[in-house]
């Protein structure tokens, strides 16, 4: 698998200083006078606000009264990855804070489900079929350009025989819309065929005669992470804009929790989802 991004360790790291202070019973703001710290950086450490220095953490973890020296190793690689820049940095011009959050997400999860219901996934698209969206979603070349290459080296990181287990799901909709040539669509059928022999992905289908189905009109991504500590996330899309929900963090679009969306996806994928073939791409009998 890919590295873990800095951003997810970050979150990380936060997240598991704030249990082991609330482990040791004390308060952001006992912690900050024992230590003889500002009254907020303790604030500003688990919020995220600032970066966390390995020094720190060992300070913490001292204080909390956590000395084992493999979860103090642990803590404290996370801190050290946690400074390091994200491979999709020089991209940055070029998205926003949103989608730096969600590429964090997509380049430390073990698991990526997707369900589409207008076009097919980014980690699943050809080059070409990519820059015909992009081209028309996006202002000038270079911006094009630029967020082609991006999705590319996503999917050259992630969609391969050793990359996080992929499952996708795609309305019908997805394969009969018709985006660039008749030349382009062919190469991009190829293309999931292709992707689809790859043991650890999966590619499945929702033909038009299957009806109505549950959460048939939105897309939605479900990130899982290999620690057992790790929250499932959900990234929703909507007319309103996009947002990215935790099981405890629930989101201004849905106040669903990301288990109710894998209820979904399991639902759709095991009951009206069928495999994905040539005949069915191709219209072939």
């Amino acid at each position: 698998m890919a590295q873990e991004d800095p951003g997810f360790q970050r979150a990380r790291l936060r997240d598991r200083l704030r249990k082991a202070r609330e482990g040791a019973g004390l308060k952001q703001r006992e912690v900050a006078e024992q230590l003889d710290w500002s009254p907020s950086k303790v604030i500003r450490i688990e919020a995220g606000t600032v970066g966390v220095s390995v020094t720190d953490v060992r300070v913490l973890l001292g204080h909390y009264g956590i000395t084992g020296q493999a979860q103090v190793k642990a803590l404290t690689d996370m801190a050290r990855a946690a400074r390091q820049p994200p491979w999709w940095a020089p991209y940055r011009s070029w998205v926003s804070q949103d989608f730096e959050t969600y590429l964090g997400y997509e380049s430390s999860a073990s698991i990526i489900r997707n369900f589409e219901p207008h076009v097919v996934p980014g980690l699943l698209q050809t080059e070409e079929y990519a820059r015909e969206l992009m081209t028309r979603t996006n202002a000038g070349t270079e911006a094009t350009e630029r967020l082609v290459q991006l999705r590319i080296e996503r999917q050259n990181r992630l969609v391969r025989a050793d990359g996080p287990d992929v499952f996708c799901v795609l309305d019908e909709a997805v394969i009969r819309r018709a985006v660039g040539s008749q030349e382009t669509m062919r190469r991009q059928y190829e293309k999931l065929l292709a992707i689809n022999e790859l043991p650890n992905v999966t590619v499945r289908t929702v033909p038009f005669g299957a009806g109505i189905y549950r959460q048939f009109r939105s897309p939605y991504v479900l990130f899982e992470f290999p620690g057992d500590e790790d929250e499932m996330v959900a990234y929703l899309e909507s007319a309103d804009g996009e947002v990215i929900i935790s099981e405890k963090a629930l989101g201004r679009i849905s106040q669903r929790r990301p288990t109710d969306y894998l209820d979904d996806f399991w639902e759709v994928e095991r009951e009206v989802a069928t495999e994905v073939t040539r005949e069915f791409l191709f219209g072939q009998s």
